[in-house]
């Protein structure tokens, strides 16, 4: 009988520290704050930044993080041309850490770095904000695009 007493209150103990540790994973994750990014994602058919044979678009993006953990969301502009090349619109973000210098992540479990850019020479339009492009960034994370397309995700800094 002791035995089972003492199986019964190990037991109960377990339990009550692992509610207890649950309970105040919820609570922190409650009243942590989130953050919420917007910018875009562009893609073309021809594997450089400025062209496109057959295939280019872009759309606005917003990216959602809460404790390391979030979703982007891309947002299709219907009736454009181009527009059915990607075929998901929304994306798991896991392992998300955010510095002066570049953002860390994973999207659908596929690790992406982007760094900031202060003075967008590419474009000259993207100034302070996060960027990453082919091929730092594999376009086969989005489906639809094939890997020799190009591809460039961006997050404003401000």
């Amino acid at each position: 009988m002791e035995t089972k007493t003492k199986l019964i209150a190990t037991l109960t103990l377990v339990a009550v520290v692992s509610a207890s540790l649950i309970t105040a994973g919820i609570i922190t994750y409650v009243n942590s704050p989130g953050l919420t990014l917007t910018g875009s994602l562009y893609f073309n058919d021809s594997g450089e930044h400025h062209g496109g044979f057959e295939a280019a678009m872009q759309w606005n993006v917003t990216l959602s993080v809460k404790v390391g953990y979030g979703l982007l969301i891309v947002t299709p502009e219907p009736g454009y041309m181009n527009n059915e090349r990607l075929q998901k619109w929304s994306y798991s973000i896991s392992g998300f850490q955010i510095t002066e210098e570049r953002i860390v992540m994973a999207i659908d479990g596929h690790q992406v770095v982007l760094e900031f850019v202060e003075n967008d020479t590419i474009w000259n339009t993207y100034d302070n904000h996060y960027i990453s492009a082919t091929p730092a960034i594999s376009p086969t994370i989005f489906p639809g695009f094939i890997s020799h397309f190009y591809v460039e995700l961006r997050l404003s800094g401000n």
